[in-house]
């Protein structure tokens, strides 16, 4: 079975769907992906609004048979992919669909930290007690402990800073909590998942943690498709680039001004002078 088939117009999308549109250019889409995919090559599409471009490459991906991640450009698309397109082909594509997502670590409730501000003296009163027990009450019903369920609280509500993981805040498997942490439970899914799907982020600090340490923070994958990929030059010079301001050199400059001065190296008219020998 190829993806065009099953996108096309006597696949079962077209069946099952009411407002199926037929469109030419996801099947020429689909199958690109999915010769790339055998091939093991590079593959660069521009698709306008309106191809289904993100069909077009989850069900070549699903069929390679591959471990693959996407990587999107928003945690957003993210949400998108999972809550629609993926319960969409589970429905009626007939094949298996195992799919996971995996955010950064400060999406997560992080449940050691959760338990710990409940019984503190700031969880009862004080301006961080009515935001937890919103927090309290989700924390109850939630499965992922992925924060944007939560959408009672903004995201940059001062709650989240202190009941989410991070790397400075966890502790791995010493946690009590390790088994039943969102984290541990989102990294299993995707060692298990045939598609992970990440955002940009998360996907270049994996890389740049792989280059200092060896390891990551995702699964080995055999591919990665790039959604929105005209954002990740930016991204990924921001985890592998340097940059130099203004006020960095300045403050070079005066560190260096104040080290020459102290090891003795200017002279009564301020001249740097050196040590023969």
């Amino acid at each position: 079975m190829h993806a065009a088939e099953l996108l096309g117009p006597d696949g079962p999308l077209a069946r099952a769907l009411s407002r199926y549109e037929h469109r030419p250019a996801q099947l020429d889409m689909a199958e690109a992906v999915e010769r790339a995919l055998e091939r093991e090559s590079v593959l660069l599409v521009e698709a306008g609004t309106g191809t289904g471009k993100t069909l077009a490459y989850l069900v070549p991906a699903l069929l390679s048979g591959k471990k693959i991640v996407v990587s999107t450009g928003t945690r957003n698309l993210q949400d998108q992919i999972m809550e629609h397109d993926v319960p969409l082909l589970a429905a009626h594509l007939g094949v298996p669909v195992e799919v996971a997502c995996l955010k950064g670590l400060g999406n997560y409730l992080c449940l050691r930290r959760y338990e710990e501000l409940r019984v503190s003296p700031e969880g009862s009163t004080g301006p961080l007690a009515k935001a937890l027990r919103v927090v309290q009450d989700w924390h109850e019903r939630t499965e992922t402990g992925d924060r944007a369920e939560l959408d009672r609280l903004p995201e940059d509500a001062p709650i989240w800073a202190h009941v989410t993981s991070g790397t400075d805040t966890r502790i791995g498997p010493r946690c009590t909590y390790f088994d039943e942490c969102f984290v541990t439970r989102a990294r299993r899914e995707a060692e298990a998942a045939r598609i992970v799907v990440v955002n940009h982020h998360l996907f270049f600090a994996d890389l740049a943690m792989r280059e200092a340490r060896g390891a990551g923070a995702l699964p080995d994958y055999d591919a990665v498709i790039f959604d929105e990929a005209h954002q990740i030059e930016d991204i990924a010079t921001d985890f592998f680039g340097v940059r130099v301001s203004t006020a960095r050199v300045e403050k070079l400059l005066r560190d260096s001004d104040r080290a020459i001065g102290a090891a003795g190296l200017r002279d009564e008219a301020g001249t740097i002078v050196g040590h023969a020998g």
